[in-house]
């Protein structure tokens, strides 16, 4: 008995030996990999980029409302070179006591990682309150015009097609005077030719903010106000078709917007994150007008039947399943939404997806779906900034400090489930920063999407993504001339026998625009069976053995 038993624990001491050799291997796996890891996915190339760009929010001490917002930014190609430029947006002084001391910036791209301050020569250094921007080609002329909102009036900038742009917005008949968000171009009706939304926040009169406190006051303070839309008259004017056309609603607190196919009919629909109220939804009737189903569709309140602070929103087939869903950042403790498309309406999924638990403790303001590590499902970035100070911070603490909020980069398990990527994402990812404005783009032509953010009352930031390992797919998608951006348009890419979507929205994140281009992750495949486009008229053109790791120009048919 007692020589058998030696037996039996000598038996079961050498079986356990493998196990612990695995385990001793796997430590030393693990530390060879911390010693030669792999690149952060991004890193902050701001200084190497010449980007020298400081957001003005006007900070008074008084806690003025207007502090809170602004920070846009457009990535578009100005001078028709086939690379990104950026366009950021400044505030200014708030008080009246001098006059403005800021501007908004226009970086031209060198094409090795550096830009250019070219804001006097184009002549769009507008001094407004500055809020948010969008580009297009409106007219046609094969030049990507530009729109600003301001708190105050807004400014329509025509490209000159010769490295400047002229200031049109009282020839265009474009009146908007209010205190303007998100914009977008897009095609309402249907006829070809890029129409301009213009979202508005609230009704704003200084006066209501006489006194002193020690933050800012709730957004439910101030009294809504209508969003504009102004149909392309197409001979370089426009008309406000707001009422007439259904979007117009008084009550509104817009905060970010969504304009693409999200009932996929065919035809542009309008979905309006709304701040301290339910969201609006309105469904394009196909006749130049559309019908508000706010309610009805499942995207005007969260799942306890609560209206959020919503803060933007950007579109995206999130799960895999063909269609576009809507993610929608809010407050701290109420977590990013996510609307994901069914059959008769959205359902909000942010918890079953993960994504609220792991955003309830920052304020959101900018998400960004892309695919970011080209694995070939959308990942999520979010540009957060509180609202509301930090607890313990005091009035003496400095602005960032008592609003600074960390970014969040959120990996897709390919199946519609988030998870944080933490210290993996950089050391940007780090820092506590009052973000608001994002826009994704491919900066540097090497297949990857890159990031511009701005921060009140801090620096703008470039991120290069340094983090992509598979293979991509980019198209450069030329419509016809009213629509040359080809904005609506879909596209369908199958690869490895798998399916993904991808459209062009007429706006995501916050106050920003993004990279026009749409960009795929083709993961290990060197090859995409077929592509399919449906043209924002809907007609379709199909191409089939798509080399990757290109950016290719398709032009409509």
């Amino acid at each position: 008995m007692t020589r058998r038993g030696r037996s039996d624990a000598a038996e079961s001491a050498a079986a356990a030996r493998p196990s612990r050799m695995a385990t001793l291997l796997a430590l030393l796996a693990c530390l060879t990999c911390c010693t030669h890891e792999d690149p952060a996915w991004f890193t902050d190339t701001t200084a190497a980029a010449g980007i020298r760009f400081e957001h003005c929010n006007g900070f008074t001490g008084r806690y003025i409302y207007p502090e809170t917002v602004g920070g846009g930014i457009a990535l578009f190609d100005y001078d028709n070179d086939g690379w990104l430029d950026i366009y950021l947006v400044n505030g200014n002084l708030l008080d009246g006591s001098s006059a403005p001391q800021h501007t908004n910036k226009l970086y031209r791209n060198n094409h090795d990682g550096t830009f250019t301050d070219v804001t006097a020569r184009a002549g769009v250094g507008d001094t407004g309150i500055g809020q948010g921007c969008c580009a297009a080609d409106y007219d046609g002329d094969g030049h990507v015009d530009l729109f600003v909102t301001n708190i105050g009036p807004d400014r329509l900038y025509h490209n000159n097609g010769d490295g400047t742009f002229t200031e049109v917005s009282a020839a265009a008949h474009i009146d908007s005077k209010l205190w303007g968000q998100t914009c977008a171009f897009f095609d309402f009706d249907g006829d070809g030719w890029l129409d301009l939304y213009v979202q508005n926040y609230v009704t704003y009169n200084p006066d209501s903010e006489h006194g002193s406190r020690g933050d800012y006051a709730s957004p439910r303070t101030f009294a809504g106000a209508p969003d504009l839309l102004f149909r392309n008259n197409r001979d370089g004017t426009f008309t406000e078709v707001g009422k007439q056309a259904g979007i117009s609603r008084p009550d509104g607190r817009g905060m970010g917007a969504v304009c693409a196919d999200l009932d996929g009919d065919g035809d542009l629909d309008l979905f309006v994150a709304n701040d301290a109220m339910e969201n609006f939804y309105f469904v394009n009737q196909g006749n130049g007008t559309f019908r508000d189903e706010s309610v009805r569709s499942g995207l005007a309140y969260d799942q306890n039947g609560a209206s959020e602070s919503s803060m933007g929103a950007d579109v995206g087939d999130v799960d895999g399943d063909g269609k576009l869903d809507i993610v929608c950042p809010a407050l701290r403790a109420e977590g990013c939404a996510l609307y994901i498309r069914r059959e008769n309406g959205f359902e909000e999924r942010s918890r079953v997806a993960r994504l609220a638990a792991a955003t309830r403790p920052y304020t959101g303001f900018s998400p960004n779906l892309g695919d970011f590590d080209h694995d070939g499902d959308l990942d999520l970035f979010l540009c957060n900034g509180g609202v509301s100070a930090n607890p313990g911070v005091g009035p003496a603490g400095d602005y960032v400090k008592r609003y600074g909020v960390r970014d969040q980069l959120l990996r897709n398990d390919g199946r519609g489930g988030f998870d944080a990527v933490g210290t993996a994402a950089g050391p940007h990812f780090q820092r506590e920063l009052v973000g608001r404005g994002s826009a994704v783009g491919d900066l540097d032509n090497d297949g990857d999407l890159d990031l511009v953010l701005v921060n009140l009352r801090g620096k703008a930031v470039v991120l290069r993504n340094d983090g992509a390992r598979g293979n991509w797919l980019m198209l450069n998608l030329r419509g016809k001339r009213g629509n040359r951006e080809a904005v609506g348009a879909f596209v369908t890419l199958t690869v490895d026998g798998r399916t993904q979507v991808r459209t062009i929205a007429g706006c995501g994140g916050y106050l920003s625009q993004n990279d026009r281009r749409i960009h795929f992750g083709l993961g290990s495949a060197t090859t995409a069976e077929r592509v399919e486009i449906r043209w924002p008229d809907g007609k379709r053109q199909a191409l089939t053995a798509v080399a990757a790791n290109q950016i290719l120009t398709v032009e409509q048919k």
